[in-house]
């Protein structure tokens, strides 16, 4: 029995590839899956174009990994057209070393006539000079976290949410199991080893293991625009920067991100003049973006190694790659048994945990190699489209599909979208509200109404200008003086 620690991306997939090599596997998580930092990134499946001057190890494992998740997860990938393109003296500098790169790491890229690219992107600047056509696509996070979820458990893995490790157990220096508190109560789960996929969380489960690490945070703030005006990734060519990138997703598009050095790992408070200043990035490639409807802003914590000690600079300005450390802390002087996953990217989340289950392996002397590139994320069988009262008219969420769901409020968000869409919520979570109280009570229900109302709207306030703001002020009306919503500042 293994236990790994951590329900995002990296942790499920460390789940996925041992029980595919007949190992049994429980997984702790603190909140819901894809509560961190997996729910919180721009949507794209990189093709590595971003980092072959930068960093091309990583590149190599973009491209790589690329191409498998679309087999295995194609249900979680959407293919769109993507671009580089070069709009300034950067990019026309940039330029030879990013094209020697694409051809060192085999990326594939193709020179597009200018002309073609403005003409299907009428919003880009037209001032650019070249545009690169390179393989990225879209991928939809909470949908692989959710393929991932169902077969683990499919296969016999379990998943505890809303549960913590809180004590890490050992017998001659080895791991022998781990104490789980679960609302309120606590468990002994006997096992063999630990993995810790906590993400930026990651440094405060080491000490549990007789070992110290120094994890270099940095949070990046991303703005999700209401409407879907540009269908196509697009990326500003130059080394990686603040606000060069848009990936459309579903009916929005998302402008990423900022770098901003971090010390904790929940996401910092939004603030309105980081989305002024991304906005700002943004229109060097897109003019007037400042003008488009920003539906909400929201913020991740990355978690990486960094080698150097310049703690003021942003991690893109220090000397930190974007690939991915695997710890036996066995072999550092802590438990054996043991193991640490830091750094990565959700593109590489599935190679990550083929390594990392490699080392669990080799300590249990248990050698099976990795089948997850070859064995396909299978959907649930499903009974055709969910019908009944439409509970979330912005997404289309019935009363069906959260009965089906059989979780908690922000379950619903990130499994169906629930509280999603351009009223974030206004209404749609007393009717969430009323559900849920006849099934967990009143108390209980309001705890998680009040909850997503707060996630909600911390991510409206940095936006709240021109129609937002006009928006905000008529869904507070509606909140408070419709339906009453006194003495429940959401905020």
């Amino acid at each position: 029995m293994v236990v790994v620690i951590g329900g995002g991306a990296s942790g499920l997939g460390v789940a996925w590839d041992l029980l595919l090599r007949g190992i049994p596997t429980t997984v702790v998580e603190q909140g819901d899956v894809g509560g961190g930092t997996s729910g919180r990134f721009h949507g794209l499946l990189h093709s590595g174009a971003r980092y072959v001057v930068v960093d091309p190890v990583s590149a190599r494992h973009c491209i790589a990994e690329n191409a498998i998740l679309r087999v295995i997860a194609a249900a979680a990938i959407k293919a769109v057209p993507s671009y580089f393109v070069s709009v300034d003296d950067d990019g026309d500098r940039y330029l030879s070393p990013w094209l020697d790169g694409m051809n060192a790491a085999g990326i594939g890229v193709r020179e597009v006539p200018l002309g073609q690219v403005i003409s299907a992107i009428p919003d880009l600047n037209r001032q650019a000079r070249r545009a690169f056509s390179v393989p990225d696509a879209v991928l939809e996070g909470f949908t692989l976290l959710r393929l991932l979820r169902d077969n683990i458990t499919q296969r016999g893995g379990t998943v505890l949410t809303h549960s913590q490790v809180t004590q890490v157990h050992q017998v001659g220096g080895v791991v022998s199991g781990v104490t789980v508190s679960s609302r309120g109560a606590e468990r002994l789960i006997v096992c063999d080893a630990v993995v810790n996929a906590a993400g930026p969380g990651a440094g405060q489960i080491v000490p549990m293991f007789g070992d110290q690490i120094e994890m270099q945070l940095s949070a990046g703030m991303m703005l999700v625009f209401a409407n879907r005006r540009v269908g196509h990734i697009v990326n500003r060519l130059g080394p990686p920067g603040d606000g060069d990138i848009l990936v459309p997703h579903g009916r929005t598009a998302i402008l990423g991100t900022t770098d901003i050095p971090h010390g904790s790992p929940q996401p910092p408070v939004l603030q309105r003049q980081e989305a002024v200043y991304l906005l700002e990035q943004g229109e060097r490639l897109f003019p007037g973006i400042a003008s488009w409807r920003a539906l909400r802003a929201f913020s991740g914590v990355r978690p990486l190694f960094s080698t150097d000690s310049n703690e003021g600079a942003s991690v893109r300005r220090r000397i930190v790659t974007r690939d991915f450390t695997v710890l036996d802390h066995g072999m550092r002087g802590g438990v054996k048994g043991a193991f640490t996953i830091i750094g990565g990217k959700w593109t590489t989340y599935r190679l990550m945990a083929e390594r990392t289950v490699d080392a669990v392996c080799r300590h249990l002397d248990s050698w099976v190699p990795s089948r997850t590139a070859v064995t396909p994320l299978t959907e649930a069988s499903s009974q055709g489209d969910p019908v009944g009262a439409i509970v979330c008219e912005c997404e289309g969420v019935t009363l069906d599909t959260l009965h089906a769901l059989n979780g908690d409020m922000d379950t619903w968000r990130t499994r169906a979208w629930f509280a999603m869409g351009p009223c974030q919520g206004a209404i749609c979570l007393h009717r969430g509200a009323a559900i849920r109280q006849s099934i967990v009570g009143v108390q209980a229900a309001m705890q998680e109404f009040l909850a997503l109302r707060r996630e909600r709207w911390r991510g409206v306030e940095p936006v709240a200008w021109g129609d937002n703001a006009r928006e905000w002020a008529l869904t507070e009306a509606l909140r408070h003086q419709t339906l009453a919503e006194e003495g429940m500042n959401g905020r």
